[in-house]
């Protein structure tokens, strides 16, 4: 899943051979190493394909190729680096004050041939898995419209729920966005199940998008709820958008109602559902509660980034979740206080840590083992637990935005990095090149804050003292 940035290092790379004043060239050796720039050029331009691809594809195999692909740049830009470096430092040693090297390209001629002859294979490959991405399946309506396993008991987040459900009685829309798992769905169960919200809207109804869910789609989960006898009339997949919305209109044009779109993926569909509603004129008026992991909000609407929980709202949710409203006994206070820390105040990592702590051992011995081993068994079965919550937020990144996510994983866990300092490793690592007009400071600038507001990937905070911005990627990545 980096191909695009392995190409972009090796288009560097070549770059630097070509332009640098201090390597002299033969005549015939930029003419060997062009044909390789162009390649990647179109290598690029065939990745960059999958950035227009709906989130419903599924890109299990189109990755895997992408993977070999990468592996083969990796390797060719090796071999030209190792070719050129052992050229130069026998020049280097007999002459330390000399100042230009005479590299030869032409023993490479016929690798580049060879590994040009192997990007366009896998390319085809690419393509033809490309072309035959399967779609994600389909969940059924009754699982669509089914939120009993939601639990709204929800620690924190007053003044969020609050404004939520305001803005909502004054009848605005509202998107609640955030990074998985960070309790967006609980949430809004909270605020669908409040007395205000439930004598305000006469009729409300619940909707999980998800990655592939149509319009017509969205209409039949609506109408299930609003007239159970009327959706059991219609063939699913097959009644049309006139005759859905006829019905809906049959049941709630003298109705005001509150729609909740829970995990948009995908801002086209759910505009299309709104349009539908509103200049159709189904209801007296509706009002749309939206959760997304991306940046989907309503043009005229109110939203909401769900923040972590601090410390103490972390521990008081570990407690919970492991010993009930009671909390933790005395002599697990402490230790809990730890453990909950390490979840760096993610919902989804609390509670499924409280659910291996729960069937554990409950001795301080455990408990110490547990926060001490930075690889320990709790935290490692928590994260194999949440990963399929968590890697769409990664597979379905742009390109130029795959490789600044993984490079952020190089650095240590429960550390900020400073904004200065990570552009500074980026710009020598040679995985990046700034897009149109903007020079790398602006580029790096400008994925940061995708990553930050518009995939919530990664959080930034400003340091107050000294006003210098610093990243984190959450410890769960």
């Amino acid at each position: 899943m980096a191909a695009y940035a392995a190409a972009t290092s090796l288009k560097n790379t070549i770059q630097r051979i070509l332009e640098s004043s201090r390597i002299s060239l033969d005549s015939h050796s930029p003419q060997i190493l062009l044909p390789a720039y162009l390649e990647m050029n179109h290598l690029q331009r065939i990745l960059l394909l999958l950035d227009d691809t709906s989130c419903c594809k599924i890109r299990t195999k189109v990755n895997a190729v992408d993977e070999r692909i990468k592996e083969a740049v990796w390797e060719f830009e090796d071999l030209l680096e190792s070719h050129v470096l052992h050229q130069i430092l026998p020049q280097l040693e007999s002459e330390r004050d000399n100042l230009s090297f005479s590299v030869d390209l032409q023993s490479l001629e016929h690798r580049v041939g060879y590994f040009i002859e192997m990007v366009e294979m896998l390319i085809m490959e690419f393509l033809i898995e490309y072309d035959n991405m399967p779609e994600e399946e389909g969940e059924p309506i009754s699982s669509r419209i089914d939120f009993g396993g939601i639990k709204s008991n929800m620690v924190g987040l007053s003044y969020e729920f609050q404004k939520a459900r305001d803005d909502l009685l004054r009848g605005k829309d509202y998107s609640i966005i955030g990074m998985a798992g960070v309790g967006k769905t609980t949430l809004a169960k909270r605020i669908f199940e409040d007395p205000s919200i439930r004598g305000r809207f006469e009729f409300r109804a619940w909707v999980r998008v998800g990655r592939k869910c149509e319009p017509n789609e969205l209409l039949r989960c609506i109408l299930a709820q609003a007239d159970p006898n009327a959706y059991q009339m219609l063939t699913q997949g097959d009644d049309e958008e006139e005759e859905l919305v006829g019905l809906l209109k049959e049941k709630l044009k003298h109705k005001k109602c509150l729609i909740v779109l829970d995990d948009a993926w995908e801002g086209q569909a759910i505009d299309r559902l709104t349009s539908c509603l509103r200049d159709k004129k189904i209801c007296e008026s509706v009002r749309f509660l939206l959760t997304s992991r991306k940046q989907i909000v309503f043009e005229e609407g109110g939203f909401q980034r769900v923040r972590l929980l601090n410390d103490e709202e972390s521990k008081e949710l570990l407690g919970e979740k492991v010993f009930g409203e009671e909390g933790f006994p005395i002599q697990l206070e402490e230790l809990g206080e730890k453990i909950a820390w390490k979840c760096e105040g993610l919902p989804l990592m609390i509670v499924t840590v409280a659910k291996l702590l729960s069937e554990a051992d409950k001795t301080p011995e455990y408990w110490t083992e547990v926060f001490v081993k930075r690889h320990s068994s709790v935290f490692v079965d928590a994260y194999n637990q949440i990963s399929e919550v968590f890697l769409p937020s990664y597979d379905y990144l742009p390109q130029h935005l795959k490789m600044v996510f993984l490079y952020m994983g190089a650095f240590l866990p429960y550390c900020d990095i400073l904004t200065v300092q990570l552009i500074s490793m980026l710009s020598v690592e040679g995985f990046f090149q700034p897009i149109g007009e903007q020079n790398f400071q602006e580029f790096t600038y400008g994925c940061l804050a995708e990553l930050s507001l518009g995939y919530h990937l990664v959080r930034n905070t400003t340091k107050s003292l000294s006003l210098k911005t610093t990243y984190r990627v959450h410890s769960c990545w």
